[in-house]
Formats: structure tokens, sequence, C-alpha cells
């Protein structure tokens, strides 16, 4: 299959070719090339997206060739397979070309040996009032290798980083890829007992620690760790008051250590799921798999060396890691990290470095526009948000677009185990955009599946989404096979709900645990939530499920208002009675001052349901 796309200015055209030129396809692009007025003709064909040409091909550009000159026919964008053609055949003698441009790295490259190709360029990130450029970041993060291999850190030991987002969180990370060993990413907003959990479920050895706000005694948390249940046997400080910069004249004596190469699809992190439905599991995954979702978001956001990222999201969550660390390894942009996650902060820190890439979770940005510092002319910078973590109703998403006109929002939907899954497009209408979380990245196959018999359900009806790629995680770490999420054609089941649209797109209707069921009606909670996120003063809402007696479950809506906003329960029944089937309107309303949220920026439904379930009275 061969795509031609023809653009005209004056007398010069533009022939921009997609896939492969050869006997069956060289047709089509010799018809569109005689179609052309060679009077004054200036030609470029554009091979941007074509993958190869065959001798076919090479004839239908003879033929262009003696109708212009060498100054009046350019071929640009050629990659190195066609470019091998031109020389073998000889054709380089005959046609004037240029190479595509290339990024210097790719996906085939372990953490390890991309800071080694980045440790010559520059800025790199920004923290705390001061920069650090790839070469600090390599020369430190041998200093800490070293430190950490003294201790016994050694190819395939499991070490954690539990800390706040910090330059010394970065350090650390890439001191443990240099040592071949695994980086186990642990929230840190976890309590002493959560973090001991996910030590014993990734079986962590050693344990890199920051500020853990769940801890009031360090020495009491200390001992429990290292005498509980937990593997660990050596914790090393990575927290503010450390500056690892003062230990640089120690560089020299390390210089020469830890050259072992490691293979770009080596274990190097696990990143644990977050467990808002239940007990956390450990995704093992390599540099290739994360770096890809990297490319995936980048293929839809264009990013480069100039752009500046304001890297709020969490390291320890996939799409932050991707998103904050990931476009930094691969195109070069600066990262702005803030010393905190509030609002105002993010605000002060996009407006004054002029970030243009402020990727984050809904609820961040929903925030941050009820700041009484916010204005449109204060994130006026920003040309680009990938939006991902958790889902955006068509209104807030609409009120953003409002706000915001020349940023470019993208819906990305993932999971820890698969980072990127859909994408929307920048081509894409805004009905796309704020009803749907776009196509499959590349990759990605998805299969809609009846969630209750797990066979596959006819074009257009909802089901469970299944995935296969292979950009998909590895395992999950120390489970038995029967728990492991792959089945034995390679599909994972995702726990979401959606349904695939005529034109390919991608729909989220809920969660394949959170679905309601009432009377043996099966009820999207999503639906429900969409249209009272349109109801005048509400702010966000979820919807779930709350035991009935006779129903089995009840529909109740848990909702946050805009501030100074009061909520009419009987005009929001009669509203949703035009939109809604009876059987779907919610029984209770709960009002809340806001969620509990996990520090991937999830709400944590666990947490909710029982405090929804405690002010209704119900168990």
């Amino acid at each position: 299959m061969l795509l031609i796309d023809v653009t005209k200015n004056g007398n010069k055209v533009v022939v921009a070719t997609e896939g492969t030129v050869d006997t069956e396809t060289a047709p089509k692009l010799s018809e569109t090339l005689l179609k052309l007025d060679y009077g004054d003709l200036d030609l470029t064909i554009d091979f941007d997206k074509t993958d190869y040409i065959t001798s076919a091909g090479l004839r239908v550009l003879l033929v262009a060739r003696k109708k212009l000159s060498e100054t009046t026919m350019h071929i640009i964008n050629v990659n190195e397979m066609i470019a091998e053609v031109f020389q073998i055949t000889g054709f380089s003698n005959i046609l004037t070309y240029t190479l595509k441009e290339v990024n210097e790295v790719d996906c085939h490259l372990s953490f390890k040996e991309l800071l080694k190709k980045r440790s010559n360029d520059g800025l790199a990130f920004v923290f705390a009032g001061r920069s650090y450029t790839w070469r600090d970041i390599d020369r430190l993060s041998q200093i800490v290798a070293n430190d950490l291999a003294k201790a016994g850190v050694k190819k395939g030991s499991h070490v954690g980083i539990c800390s706040p987002n910090s330059i010394n969180w970065i350090i650390t990370f890439f001191a443990v890829q240099k040592l071949g060993a695994i980086a186990l990413l642990v929230n840190y907003g976890l309590k002493p007992d959560e973090i001991a959990t996910l030590a014993e479920i990734g079986e962590i050895t050693y344990l890199c620690y920051g500020a853990i706000p769940g801890i009031t005694d360090f020495g009491i948390f200390s001992a429990a760790l290292l005498g509980g249940r937990s593997a660990v046997t050596y914790m090393y400080d990575i927290g503010m008051g450390v500056d690892f910069t003062e230990r640089l004249a120690e560089y020299d004596d390390v210089s020469d250590k830890f050259n072992e190469t490691f293979h770009f699809d080596d274990p190097s992190v696990v990143i644990f799921t977050s467990g808002s439905t239940g007990k956390p599991k450990a995704v093992l995954s390599s540099s290739f798999n994360l770096l890809n979702s990297v490319k995936a978001i980048s293929a839809e956001c264009d990013f480069t060396s100039a752009d500046k990222s304001c890297a709020f999201l969490p390291f320890f969550h996939v799409f932050g890691f991707a998103s904050c660390i990931g476009i930094g390894l691969l195109y070069g942009c600066v990262s702005y990290i803030p010393v905190n996650n509030k609002p105002e902060t993010l605000i002060d820190i996009i407006k004054n470095e002029k970030c243009t890439i402020f990727n984050t979770v809904p609820t961040m940005f929903l925030a941050m526009i009820q700041q009484p510092s916010f204005t449109p002319e204060a994130l006026s910078s920003l040309r680009v948000s990938a939006l991902g973590g958790s889902a955006i109703s068509e209104s807030q998403m609409t009120m953003l677009h409002s706000l915001l006109p020349n940023n470019h929002f993208c819906n990305i939907y993932g999971m820890s185990e698969n980072a990127v899954i859909t994408i929307t497009h920048y081509e894409d209408t805004f009905e796309h955009i704020t009803q749907t979380v776009g196509t499959n990245a590349n990759g990605i196959e998805i299969e809609i599946r009846n969630p209750a018999n797990g066979k596959k359900v006819p074009d257009g009806e909802p089901g469970e989404i299944y995935i296969r790629s292979k950009e998909m995680i590895i395992c999950y770490y120390n489970l038995p096979i029967e728990k492991q999420p792959l089945d034995d054609e390679g599909w994972l089941a995702t726990g979401d709900l959606g349904v695939v649209l005529p034109d390919g797109y991608l729909k989220l209707v809920g969660r394949a645990k959170d679905l309601i069921i009432r009377g043996g009606e099966n009820i999207s909670p999503g639906e429900i939530a969409d249209e009272i996120a349109k109801l005048p003063g509400v702010a966000d809402v979820k919807v779930i499920g709350v035991p009935h007696e006779v129903l089995g479950e009840e529909v109740a809506a848990v909702i946050m208002l805009k501030d100074g906003a009061e909520f009419d329960e009987d005009a929001a029944r009669q509203t949703l009675s035009d939109k809604l089937a009876k059987y779907k309107i919610p029984a209770y309303f709960v009002i809340v001052d806001k969620f509990p949220m996990l520090g991937s920026g999830k709400i944590d439904a666990i947490t909710l349901k029982k405090e929804v379930l405690a002010k209704l009275g119900l168990r």
C-alpha cells in the first residue's frame, strides 16, 4: 500500500509518499508524477514515511529525473535502506537526495548506555534553584554507584528507591542502572507498613530513602524494616540533606569502574501497581519497555531538545517516569523538578521558566485552574500536555481547551504494565479528544471481551479491554503462574471496560471491578459520572456501587463542589432523568471536601468506598 500527498505552491510541488514503492505501488506514483506540469517545475519527493523502494520505483524516479535538472528535482528524508539501494544501483550519481535525520539515541539502548551518550550534552535538570548537566548526572551517579557496590549491590540486586522527586532520586536511579541492578520504584507517600509490604513483594534488599511523610520516627521505621518481614538489609540516605555535588572530587577515583554492558531488554525497573483495587503487584520491565512508551507519546507531542518540561508527576509512577525522565533521555529537553506538588508551585515554575511541556493527571490541572494565582497568561508558554493516569470528563476537557486554547491536550490511556496503550492525535477532532482516549499506540493490539466469559464481543459492543504488544511487561515479579497477567496467547486483561468505535477510537466506560450490578442490570459508573460532571457547581465526581439488600448494589455519586457552590439534589435528579435511564440515577449523593488520593494521582478507590459507606451507615 502506498499513500501519496501532493502539495503545490506556485511552481514548487512536494510529493510525500508513505509506505513501500514496489512493483504493485510504483504505478500509483508514476500516475501522480505524470500529471504534473513540468514547464518550470521545482519538484521535491519526500520519503519521510517511505520504508523501501524497489527497481520498479527507481524506474519511476528515473523518468521524472529525465524531465528535470539536478537543481529542480530533490528527494528528501531518505532512510538508510533506501540510500543503500541508491548506492548499489548507481542512482546516487543520478539523483540528488538528503538523508533522514535520525535521533542519536533510540530504545535499543540500556539506561546506562543512554546516560553515557547524553553525558556530553548540556543542561538536563533544574531542582531547588540549581542546574545539573547530563555530565553532572553521569559523574554523581558513578560516585553513588560506588557507595552501593561497597554495600553489596551488584547485577540483579533489588534496590528500592523511596523518595519524593529530587535530583538525588535521579542520580540514585542511574547509579543502580550502572551496576546492572533492578530499581524498584516505591511510593514515598505510603505508610510504614505499606512500604514494608512493597519491600516484601519486590524482595527489596537495599532501600535508598528520602523524606517519607508517613514516618514520624525514622529510627523505629528503620529498625522495623531491617528486622521485620522484608528482605531489606541496608538503607542509604538520599534525602534533601544530602548534597552529592560536595563529593565530586571523588569521581576521578571511580571513573574507570562499572564498565559492564547491559542489554536494553534486561530487567531493570520494577513499578508497583497502585493497589487502588487490591494488593499491589510488582511489574518487571526493561528500558526497552519503558522508553518505547516515551516514543509513543512523542509521536503525538513532538518533543525536541528545545522544550522545557515541568516534571511534576511522581517518578515512581510509570507515567511520571516516562514523561518526566524518559523524554530528557531520548530527546534532550530540560526538566524542571518542583520542590513540592502544590498547584501554586507548578504555576510559578511554568510561568517563570516558560515551560512548554506539562504532562500531568487531570486532577492536578483542574486544581491549578482553581488557584487565585492562575491566569491563562501564566500558562501561555505551554504547547503540549499529555493527560493520563485517570479519566477526565468532556465538560472538564472543554473548560481546559477554552482557558488554554494554544496548548495541545492529548489523552493517554495506559497502565503500569504498558504505559501507553492508546493516544489521541494532533489532527483529531474536538469530539475525539473529549470523548475518547485515541487509537492504538504503535505496535499495540486491542481486543474487547465479555468480562463474564472472556470471549470476544462483536464490533461496537463494550467489554473488558485486552492488550498485546512487544512493549508490555516481562511479568509480575514473584507471582505464581496462575496469577501472571498474560493468557496462553500473550493477551493481558487490563481490568478496564471500553468500546472500540466504528472509526477505531477507544472509549473508556469504567473498570471491570467498578461495574455496578443493580438488580441484574450492568451499570457503567463512567457514563453516570460524565453527566454529573456537567451539572452546575460540580468540580469532580466519582460514581461507585454500594450494597443494597434487595438489588445487590445501588448507585452512589461522590461529589466535590467548586468553591462557594451549592448542590441541589432534586434539581440534579431532574436533569439526570433527561439523560439517563431511571435505574442509573444515583440513589445517594455524597458531598466531600476532597477525594483520598494515591501518590500516583489516582483516587484511592478502596479508602473512598470505606468513607462513603461509613457516611451512609452501610457495610
